[in-house]
């Protein structure tokens, strides 16, 4: 069957009103035209549907398809492939010139390596979104061919339909039309009346200014602005990122190749650095101590003077960093003697032992020989008196709220009475129990115990 036997029948005219409608669809450049163009086809299908023969159907269908046609639906699938694949290689395109260019001016050293690496990577990437790309677009083709000379609804394709006249096959029908026209009956003219007088009433055609078109090209160039502003101002943190990228992945190595002599120099310059940075920091620790022992905070000054040896010690082969934290530890020791003599004058006297010789001489020679003279004046003494039944036991002593005490094995510590009113003694101890009042005067050999009963002499 022709298609001059199928359109001679009365819906004749919707086989024209689609031809119009696909000629305008496809001139048609904005959104909003086609929209309208869509509806009017999508109405015309509903007009065949109701009135028109499954002949009649079948050949406009073969005019215009709707966007769930298979050929369509294959179209639209590869055409996002297609991009997305098309998008894959220009990036890995980019990423690899950039990669490049990053290789050539920043890396030091195993430039070829990293330089074919990265070809390879690109290139392989590339040449298979390409050829993905390729593969689609092929595709493509087969399914728009399959869609040339209709009109697709629900989407834009361009199905190659150039000229908007009539085949001379629907051009010989025109006569028949115009017969069939002609025997209409008066229950249809008048719908031809009413959609001429509609016709009439229409307004001139409706200017619609592509906005779209324009924002389509600045969009893009703003994005590019953008991003090009953003890569220039932060150039030193993306290239510094890429390098350690390049370097964790093994691509490039920005340290020069291992040299014993040139790793040498280097832990030497930086060995020299760091212990510059210890002498430095001891020194002023030390003059700090210095300050603290002329205010007489003795044990502020002992623990700075600890810290600054402790500094000392951390650069001990930088200059005279060795001798100076002998000293700082001499000072330690002599300060912190005084303090320890106020809890145990044995524990003072060990810690002045701990002070050695230095050179040149350690300033407070002098000062240490008469404390260490004067605590061992004191220890000497230190031992057990016994004798007449008595025990006096002398354990340590001290020096508690600058007054000298003695600890005594059995009264623990007892404040040494300011004169002793006997001579030949040393010192005096009064004990207290109840009215009682009983003396103890020691001498370096004997203790002698003197109470209202008589006197009992103790010795070593």
């Amino acid at each position: 069957m022709t298609v001059d036997e199928i359109f001679s029948s009365e819906s004749e005219h919707l086989y024209f009103r689609l031809i119009a409608a696909r000629n305008a669809l496809n001139a048609a450049n904005d959104n909003e035209t086609r929209q309208v163009l869509n509806e009017i086809l999508d109405d015309t299908l509903n007009n065949l549907s109701r009135i028109g023969t499954d002949e009649e159907i079948a050949a406009a269908e073969e005019i215009v398809v709707r966007k769930s046609n298979k050929n369509v639906k294959d179209y639209l699938t590869c055409q996002k492939f297609n991009l997305i694949a098309s998008s894959v290689a220009f990036v890995a395109i980019v990423a690899s010139v950039l990669a490049l260019i990053l290789i050539i001016v920043g890396a030091n050293n195993s430039k070829v390596q990293a330089i074919i690496t990265v070809i390879i990577i690109g290139a392989g990437i590339s040449a298979m979104a390409l050829f993905v790309a390729s593969y689609m677009k092929k595709r493509m083709l087969a399914a728009k061919e399959q869609l040339k000379g209709k009109t697709v609804i629900g989407c834009r394709i361009d199905t190659e339909v150039k000229s908007t006249a009539p085949s001379s096959s629907s051009s010989a029908s025109k006569p028949k039309a115009a017969a069939a026209s002609t025997t209409a009956s008066a229950g249809r003219a008048k719908p031809e009346r009413e959609r001429t007088t509609t016709a009439r009433k229409q307004k001139g055609p409706k200017v619609v200014r592509n906005y779209f078109g324009f924002l389509k090209v600045l969009i893009p160039l703003a994005v590019v602005a953008v991003l090009g502003f953003l890569v220039y101002t932060n150039w030193a943190k993306i290239e510094s990122s890429i390098k350690n990228i390049m370097y964790n992945i093994g691509l490039t190595d920005p340290a020069p190749k291992a040299d014993v002599e040139r790793f040498k120099q280097l832990n030497a310059k930086l060995v020299d650095v760091k212990n510059s940075v210890y002498y430095n920091e001891a020194d002023k620790l030390y003059e700090e101590a210095k300050e603290l022992a002329k205010r007489s905070d003795i044990k502020a000054a002992s623990a700075k003077y600890s810290e600054a040896a402790e500094m000392f010690n951390k650069c001990i082969l930088h200059n005279d960093a060795e001798e100076r934290r002998t000293r700082a530890k001499n000072f330690e020791y002599y300060y912190q003697a005084q303090v320890d003599v106020e809890q145990s004058m044995l524990k003072a006297l060990s810690t002045l032992n701990k002070i050695v010789a230095t050179k040149p001489e350690f300033d407070y020679a002098g000062r240490v020989i008469k404390l260490t003279e004067k605590y061992s004046s004191y220890t000497a003494l230190v031992d057990t008196y016994e004798g007449g039944g008595e025990r006096f036991s002398i354990k340590d002593f001290a020096m508690k709220d600058s007054a000298l005490s003695i600890q005594e094995e059995r009264m623990g510590w007892k404040k040494v009475e300011p004169t002793v009113d006997r001579e030949g003694y040393k010192y005096e101890i009064i004990e207290k129990k109840g009215d009682t009042v009983i003396k103890w005067y020691i001498s370096d050999e004997y203790v002698l115990k003197v109470t209202d009963d008589g006197e009992v002499s103790l010795k070593r």
